[in-house]
């Protein structure tokens, strides 16, 4: 099979690498976190919570990058 399939044009290859692609995104939303993934979740909140600054807005540091180049 897989000698099959690199035989495939290239236009049809890139056809089932995004088919793949999507449907690996797709079942990945239902994935739960790994406990330890969920701690650092977790700690990363409590940090921001603590911290209290927002950060800056989107579009001012688009901007500024922009700016910058």
């Amino acid at each position: 099979m897989g000698s099959d399939l690199l035989n495939l044009p290239l236009a049809q290859r890139l056809e089932l690498v995004q088919a793949l692609w999507d449907s690996i995104a797709a079942e990945q939303q239902g994935l739960p976190a790994t406990r330890a993934e969920q701690q650092l979740v977790d700690q990363r909140l409590e940090a921001f919570r603590l911290d209290g600054n927002p950060g800056d807005d989107a579009f001012k540091v688009l901007a500024e990058l922009e700016q910058a180049l």
